[in-house]
């Protein structure tokens, strides 16, 4: 293909979409949590968010594509809670996902 623009390169498109699937990665038997759990998210910032400013909605997202939970629906997680804490600069912000499971 022949430029016909001097300011720009001729160069071919790529593709940066990744293969979505909503299949687990982790799909060996025995590797993620196979009973109904709670989660609970700790927040631990330098200046508190507002109550609700504290989202968990990627992270678990996370945590099921990594197959650690089959899904994330309210038959699989039963409560999600979160709490926070105000810590000085000479501590390290940090955010502590619990899952705590449910033996029913």
């Amino acid at each position: 293909m022949e430029n016909k623009n001097e300011n720009q390169a001729a160069f071919p498109f790529a593709d940066l979409e990744s293969a979505v699937s909503h299949a687990p990665l982790g799909t060996q038997k025995g590797q993620g949590l196979d009973t109904p759990c709670r989660i609970h998210i700790h927040s631990r910032r330098y200046r508190l968010a507002d109550p609700d400013g504290i989202s968990a909605k990627a992270a678990i997202d996370g945590i099921v594509l990594a197959g650690v939970l089959p899904d994330d629906t309210a038959k699989q997680v039963e409560e999600i809670t979160f709490s926070q804490e105000k810590i000085s600069q000479s501590e390290i912000e940090e955010t502590i996902i619990e899952l705590i499971p449910l033996f029913i």
